[in-house]
Parts: structure tokens; C-alpha cells; sequence
């Protein structure tokens, strides 16, 4: 009898419960603007938005383009965006072949990590298509200047036979040498390459390339290099 009670409630209990919930859930979507819409639908209306909507960029072009422009007078910043949209493509394409053999430094260490993600997968990126690129941060200190790009970007992520649109965005970092004496120590050691064969530069403290012969600084001084790339 006790049993059939304390079942009894627990039922209660249980749809008490089930409605007060529900009419939280109804008082919060219409507090907020979704009122008539599910809770299922809401995620479904997020979850597109998120495959349809660009990552957002805080562009800081207008705080920084004419400091750069002081500062490297002859520099065709679009053209080092493109370079920057370069970068990305050629790291997911080397994510897509589970290959780095050509990439170098931070970079090629970046893409390293990704094939690991994908080592057991199937994987392709198609229609890979950037929607903007801005900057986002600009250093000139200690014998280095460093612009950063922040790049969005969506394609269609093909995995072991499905696929799933996604919005991305990426970061690249740029670098110039301008005074190699006032390069740190510890900051000598870094993940570029040599503009004339493209070799790893491991130290900026010979002055020419271990691998071609050429002079390292003084190619270092003429063009600004890609040293880095974070996905966010």
C-alpha cells in the first residue's frame, strides 16, 4: 500500500516537474525574443547560423595601415594579404594530403598537429572561400616588426563520406627583420625560411644562408615572412 503511494507521488512529482520546467523554458524564449519557437528549434537555428554566418574579425586597419605605411613606405599591404589567404590555403591543402614535407617552422608544426586530428579520417576541404582579411595587430620592437592577419573563411569539410559546411578563421603572423642587433638571443632561433631557396632559417646569426649561399640578412630586410599561423 506505502509502495503504491510513494509511486503514486513519484508520478506526480515527476509531471509537476516536467511542466513546471517547460513553462520556464517558454517564459525564458519569450523573454528573450523567441517566443511561438522550440527549444529544438532554437539549436536548429543556431546550428545553421553557424555554418552560414562568417566568423566574425575585429579589423584594426584604420588604427594601424598608416604606421605601416610610415614605417615601410613601399609595402602593398593587400598584396601581403593575399599572401596571408596563400598561407592558409597551402596549410589546408597540406592538412587535406596529410603532407607538410614543403612547409617549415611554426607553420609546418601547426599543420602537423592538424593531420594528427585527422590521422584515422578521410578527409578533404572543397570550395574553400575567404570572406575577409583584416589586420588585427602590428609590432615593431627589439629588431623585429610584426604585422598579424586575421582571415575568414568557410568550405565544405568532407569526412569518411559525409559533409558538413563550417565557418573558420585563422591568424598568420608576419615578420620583418630591420635590425638584427637587436634581435634577443633567445629570439634568434626563428620559424622562417630563406626568401631566396626557401630553406630553414635556423639562426639569424650568420649572415648567409646555410643552404644557397646568399645573404640572409640582407634578403630578410627586403621582404616581411610568414612565421607563424593559429586557428581561433
Amino acid at each position: 500500500m506505502y509502495f503504491l503511494i510513494g509511486v503514486i507521488l513519484f508520478i506526480v512529482f515527476c509531471i509537476v516537474g516536467y511542466f513546471l520546467i517547460k513553462f520556464r523554458i517558454r517564459r525564458f524564449l519569450h523573454q528573450f525574443g523567441f517566443s511561438g519557437m522550440s527549444l529544438k528549434d532554437i539549436i536548429e537555428e543556431a546550428r545553421l547560423e553557424d555554418q552560414e554566418v562568417p566568423k566574425s574579425l575585429s579589423s584594426m586597419d584604420r588604427i594601424y595601415l598608416e604606421q605601416i605605411g610610415k614605417d615601410f613606405s613601399k609595402l602593398n599591404i593587400n598584396e601581403l594579404k593575399r599572401s596571408s589567404e596563400k598561407v592558409i590555403l597551402d596549410c589546408y591543402n597540406a592538412i587535406e594530403n596529410k603532407n607538410s614535407s614543403k612547409l617549415y617552422g611554426k607553420i609546418k608544426s601547426f599543420v602537423d598537429c592538424k593531420i594528427d586530428d585527422y590521422k584515422d579520417m578521410d578527409i578533404s576541404f572543397e570550395g574553400i572561400k575567404i570572406h575577409n582579411t583584416v589586420i588585427s595587430n602590428y609590432k615593431k620592437e627589439k629588431g623585429i616588426a610584426t604585422i598579424y592577419f586575421s582571415s575568414s573563411f568557410e568550405y565544405y569539410l568532407h569526412m569518411n563520406g559525409k559533409a558538413i559546411k563550417k565557418q573558420d578563421r585563422c591568424r598568420t603572423e608576419f615578420i620583418y627583420v630591420y635590425d638584427v642587433l637587436k634581435v634577443e638571443n633567445d629570439k634568434k632561433v626563428l620559424g622562417i625560411h630563406c626568401p631566396n631557396c626557401g630553406s630553414p632559417v635556423n639562426s639569424l646569426e650568420n649572415a648567409n644562408c646555410s643552404y644557397c649561399g646568399s645573404s640572409l640578412i640582407e634578403n630578410m630586410k627586403k621582404v616581411f615572412v610568414c612565421n607563424d599561423i593559429v586557428q581561433y
